[in-house]
């Protein structure tokens, strides 16, 4: 079953923060842009719970080159205070933003440092996104952040990957892992570089079980360029687990990771077969004795699908992903499939648009925010926040 929900051009033109206010009526629905400046892509959103949504993306400053911004909204999306950028005169980029306990925000970006190598920025803020915490972590060579999650104990945990000759390798990408405390000090005394030394490893997202042990997925290349999606489980300080494939005709990457249980999980991401057409697969994969299992595997939509984020509940998962349609536009897909991965329902968001999703999030009412980016062209490219209904729909 498929609903179809189409954003006219108008309301791509009028939906600007600055312009167009949401009513208290439609809280439970709304679409809004952003546009502080005239390149603006969003990369993550989260629910500030019963007071409104902090969207985190990047911007493109004539005088600055990138930087982070963070946006403020009340509960219809209205931005509730000036945008905060982050940033020194090189190039900063977001990744992902966390709502931590004290109403404060974890930041996690991209930088560059000298010698024109990646880095790691993080930030910890306080409610209103002044900067009380601010680091940079860099390696030898190029560290690419993707992830970031906090424990009970405030403490931050980033996945991505970095460059490095590990075992002596030729140059190649590890799964990269780092632990900080509170204040944003290493609790290790060394970053962690996982993976095979002839493959290209990254770690795209994480989660954390209750015993403080660590689940990372991702990708992994081998040297014949087939990509497959992989599982690893580490103990607390990011040593020890085997690093996991998933066997799979289709090339594989892992985007995101939910647990089901300690040796249960479900991942979602991308399949491309040998036509080099693309579809959002998820897969549940469980621990066994002698390493880790398919329980059950399906791919979602036709085809030029990208598999973004997946999210469970007590009933249902539920995925978003950005297809492409005719041209060069894109949409946004929720997907809704029964705990098995069946029954799936679709709810497009932006047919006739190029809307695109970076990530989303179940709501207190039980509804979806997502994040994104509504492009127009190179040089003219809005932040989108989506909020949809319990059922998935806009309208």
């Amino acid at each position: 079953m498929s609903r179809t929900l189409t954003i006219f051009i108008w309301l791509v033109l009028l939906a600007s923060c600055d312009k167009m206010d949401i009513s208290p009526a439609q809280a439970d629905s709304f679409i809004k842009f952003y546009n502080t400046f005239p390149v603006f892509t969003g990369s993550d959103v989260k629910e500030i719970p019963g007071k409104g949504y902090v969207a985190l993306g990047t911007v493109i400053s004539t005088t600055e080159g990138k930087q982070i911004c963070l946006i403020r909204t009340d509960l219809y999306g209205n931005s509730i205070d000036s945008a905060r950028y982050y940033g020194t005169p090189l190039d900063e980029e977001a990744c992902c933003i966390q709502v931590l306990n004290d109403d404060g925000f974890a930041i996690l970006g991209q930088t560059t440092v000298a010698g024109n190598k990646k880095a790691v920025y993080f930030l910890r803020t306080d409610s209103i996104g002044n900067i009380m915490v601010e680091r940079t972590f860099s390696g030898a060579y190029d560290i690419v952040p993707k992830n970031l999650k906090v424990d009970a104990k405030g403490w931050f945990y980033i996945v991505g990957y970095g460059l490095s000759t590990k075992g002596g390798a030729p140059l190649n990408k590890d799964i990269w892992l780092y632990a900080l405390d509170q204040q944003g000090e290493p609790v290790w005394a060394d970053q962690r570089y996982i993976g095979f030394s002839a493959n290209d490893d990254e770690g795209n997202d994480l989660q954390l079980l209750p015993d403080g042990r660590i689940v990372i997925t991702g990708s992994t290349t081998n040297p014949e360029k087939k990509m497959h999606a992989f599982l690893l489980r580490t103990g607390s300080t990011g040593f020890g687990g085997s690093l996991f494939t998933i066997d799979s005709p289709d090339d594989e990457t892992a985007s995101s990771i939910e647990i089901v249980d300690e040796n249960t999980f479900i991942i979602c991401g991308t399949a491309i077969n040998l036509s080099s057409s693309s579809r959002v697969m998820m897969k549940k994969i469980m621990y066994s004795s002698t390493g880790v299992e398919k329980l059950w595997g399906n791919t979602y939509g036709e085809k030029n699908g990208i598999g973004v984020c997946v999210v469970l509940d007590e009933n249902n998962l539920h995925l978003i992903s950005t297809t492409a349609s005719t041209g060069i536009n894109t949409t946004i897909t929720l997907i809704t499939t029964d705990l098995d991965g069946e029954n799936a329902v679709y709810s497009e968001i932006g047919e006739g648009t190029q809307l695109s999703a970076s990530s989303f999030e179940k709501t207190a009412d039980n509804g979806f925010i997502i994040t994104g980016t509504n492009k127009h062209s190179d040089i003219d490219q809005s932040m989108a926040l989506i909020k949809l209904k319990s059922n998935g729909s806009l309208w």
